[in-house]
C-alpha cells in the first residue's frame, strides 16, 4: 500500500512537470517575434496598398556632422523612427557608411535610400517635413487625383508649417543679435577699463 501511494505521487509529479513544460512552451511561442513575410506576401501587400491609393516613393536621406559613428547612429535612429510611422510601409532600405564631407577632415556624411509606400499625398508632405529627405521621387501611381478641398487643406498645412519654421528661424536670429550686442557691450566695457588702468 505504501509503495502504491509513492507510485501515484510520482505519476502526479510527472503530470505537473509536463503541464509546466507545456505552459512554458506556450509562453515562449507567444513571445516570439512575428515571422518574416515571404517575398510573395510582401508583393501582395504592396499591390493591395497601391490599389488603395498609396504612393510608392523613393527617398534619399543625408546626415552631415561629426564624429562619423555618431552620424551613423543618427541615420539608424531616423530609419527606425520612419518604420514606426503610421500609414507608411518601408519596402526596402540601404544604408551607406560615413565618408568625409566634401573633402574635409572635420565633417562626415552618410546616406540612406528607402523605397516606401505612403498612404496619400498629405501624409507624404508630413513625412517630408518631419524627416527632411534630400531627394524624393514618386514612383507610382502615374497620376494622382485629388479634390480641390484636399488641395486646399494640403497647401494650408504646407503654408502653416513653413510659417512656423520661419518664425523659429527669425527668433533664433533675433536671440543671436541680442547676444552679440551684449557681448560687444561687455567687450567695450572691458577694453575701456583696461585703458583706464594703463593711465
Amino acid at each position: 500500500m505504501f509503495g502504491k501511494k509513492k507510485k501515484e505521487k510520482k505519476e502526479e509529479n510527472k503530470e505537473e512537470v509536463k503541464e509546466e513544460n507545456l505552459e512554458n512552451k506556450d509562453k515562449k511561442e507567444e513571445t516570439k517575434e512575428p515571422k518574416e513575410k515571404s517575398e510573395k506576401e510582401k508583393q501582395e501587400e504592396i499591390k493591395e496598398k497601391l490599389s488603395k491609393g498609396y504612393l510608392k516613393c523613393h527617398f534619399i536621406f543625408e546626415v552631415v556632422g561629426k564624429p562619423a559613428d555618431y552620424i551613423e547612429q543618427i541615420m539608424e535612429m531616423l530609419l527606425k523612427e520612419l518604420e514606426k510611422e503610421p500609414n507608411v510601409l518601408i519596402i526596402s532600405k540601404s544604408f551607406n557608411k560615413s565618408t568625409n564631407y566634401q573633402d574635409t577632415q572635420e565633417l562626415f556624411t552618410t546616406f540612406a535610400e528607402t523605397e516606401l509606400l505612403i498612404e496619400n499625398f498629405k501624409r507624404l508632405i508630413q513625412i517630408i517635413f518631419d524627416y527632411m529627405p534630400t531627394s524624393i521621387e514618386i514612383l507610382e501611381p502615374d497620376e494622382i487625383k485629388m479634390k480641390i478641398q484636399d488641395y486646399n487643406l494640403l497647401v494650408n498645412e504646407l503654408a502653416n508649417n513653413l510659417h512656423s519654421r520661419d518664425i523659429a528661424a527669425k527668433k533664433i536670429l533675433f536671440e543671436k543679435d541680442v547676444l552679440f550686442r551684449k557681448l560687444q557691450e561687455i567687450k567695450g566695457k572691458t577694453s575701456s577699463t583696461v585703458s583706464e588702468e594703463k593711465k
